[in-house]
């Protein structure tokens, strides 16, 4: 008995300390915050304002995609990923970026705005530039950290950040009224976590070394993932441009409201596979490869059964959250929501599935997947301009998950990976968990007509 105690409490330290669980409580905290930062600007300030910082975040986004060179995945898989020489060129070229990036926005802050039909933007896309500039400067601990399971400090680093861009935009919502208040806030929360990320991860400090060898080097292993970065380009913020192109801002910051509550349990996919499932599947690929097959279910089972089960039921009774979110403005949201939550209940299934292909050396198949869902947006995209239908137009951007998933299960079959029980599974989650918010809501709709 006292060695199984022993070993449960072991247990239980190990998964209190896991990759898994930072990312977890990360999320938790996050949402919370989000939940807070909802309820609390959204009555300071109307949708304009959101519609404002969607249309800036998307031009950000956009820029971001555009150079996106795969940092990450680099760092991570390197022989020489823990050397301070390494370390130091792959910092420069990050540096230099980051310029080019800020003086890049400030050139198109004005045409940009003026393309959108909302040319008073001008001014603030181009002050917003100063966040490339930013994350440049900041350390490689968003790596670095990830090579070496340090994912609780990465946590303290991102959560110190949103809860200073919280507590700014509340104080400057109070004085100014506008949408000036969102972006001094989600500033200071960027210059906080450039600091930070030199203090919460050791020997973070890096010096200027330009290398063209390892310039060369980095484009020949990121040149597939800079070609499906710019077709995520086309999936990620085609909407957000083309619907900012067709709806008024008020309307349209309805859509972003919308998009910033699916991206709520989105925000543990991308990390959990970046951060735990690939630096795994890697690992076994070096080490073990022939167990491959079973670790990649294994290693995603139970927080992808989770995942899908929780966003499914924010799907079923997005207009009861929505409800008890916001005051009545704000009720046009659930439509919204309720569509875009579909590729974010599918987004770990894809998002595990391009880890562990490009954990294989299969970095096309992301490309391939980006090339199915330009498709899909392509050909619904143009039937909903066409016949003017905005909600179809967002149909077709909440299901783009559908044809990646599909891609990735052919690459997976052919790598010998796919499980279509395990998928299934997921699947089934999802599905269960669209039930019981339905009936969550409707119920508590039917007993509080007021809300």
């Amino acid at each position: 008995m006292p060695l199984a105690r022993g070993l449960n409490v072991q247990r239980l330290r190990q998964l209190a300390t896991g990759g898994a669980a930072s990312i977890a409580f990360t999320v938790g905290m996050t949402n919370a915050l989000r939940i807070i930062s909802s309820m609390t600007l959204t009555r300071l300030l109307d949708s304009h304002a959101y519609g404002v910082v969607g249309v800036i975040t998307s031009i950000a986004a956009m820029l971001t995609m555009l150079t996106d060179i795969g940092l990450l995945g680099f760092i991570v898989r390197h022989e020489q990923g823990d050397e301070a020489k390494f370390l130091d060129q792959v910092w420069t070229i990050r540096l230099v970026r980051g310029f080019i990036l800020m003086i890049a926005m400030i050139i198109v802050a004005k045409p940009g705005a003026a393309l959108l039909g909302k040319p008073e933007l001008g001014p603030v896309v181009a002050v917003w530039s100063i966040s490339f500039l930013l994350e440049g400067m900041s350390s490689l601990a968003f790596a670095t950290a990830v090579r070496r399971g340090q994912l609780w400090r990465l946590s303290t680093l991102e959560l110190s950040a949103n809860v200073t861009t919280l507590i700014v935009s509340i104080i400057a919502a109070l004085i100014w009224r506008s949408y000036w208040a969102l972006i001094a806030g989600m500033t200071a929360g960027a210059v906080v976590k450039a600091i930070l990320s030199y203090i919460v991860v050791p020997e973070a400090r890096r010096r200027l070394h330009v290398n063209r060898a390892r310039s060369l080097e980095l484009w020949r292993f990121s040149r597939f993932i800079a070609m499906s970065s710019i077709l995520s380009l086309l999936i990620l913020q085609s909407d957000k441009l083309v619907l900012a192109k067709l709806m008024p801002l008020s309307a349209y910051g309805l859509y972003a409201i919308a998009v910033t509550l699916a991206a709520a349990p989105g925000a543990l996919a991308g990390p959990y596979s970046t951060r735990v499932l690939y630096a795994t599947y890697a690992r076994t690929v070096r080490e073990q490869p022939d167990t491959l097959p079973r670790v990649f279910y294994q290693a995603r089972r139970k927080v992808a059964l989770l995942y899908m089960l929780v966003v499914g039921g924010l799907l079923g009774s997005a207009q009861l959250v929505v409800n008890l979110l916001y005051d009545p403005r704000y009720h046009g949201v659930a439509p919204f929501l309720q569509l875009i939550a579909i590729s974010t209940m599918l987004r770990i299934t894809t998002a595990a599935a391009n880890e562990v292909l490009i954990a294989t050396g299969q970095m096309r198949a992301t490309l391939l997947a980006n090339v199915c869902r330009v498709i899909w947006l392509a050909i619904g995209g143009g039937i909903g301009l066409w016949t003017g239908n905005i909600m179809l137009l967002v149909a077709i951007v909440g299901t783009v998950e559908v044809p990646g998933m599909l891609c990735y299960w052919f690459f997976l079959r052919r790598a010998g990976l796919l499980n279509l029980r395990e998928e299934g599974y997921g699947l089934f989650a999802g599905g269960v968990g669209v039930g019981l918010g339905l009936l969550v809501s409707t119920t508590a709709l039917s007993l509080f007509p007021n809300l």
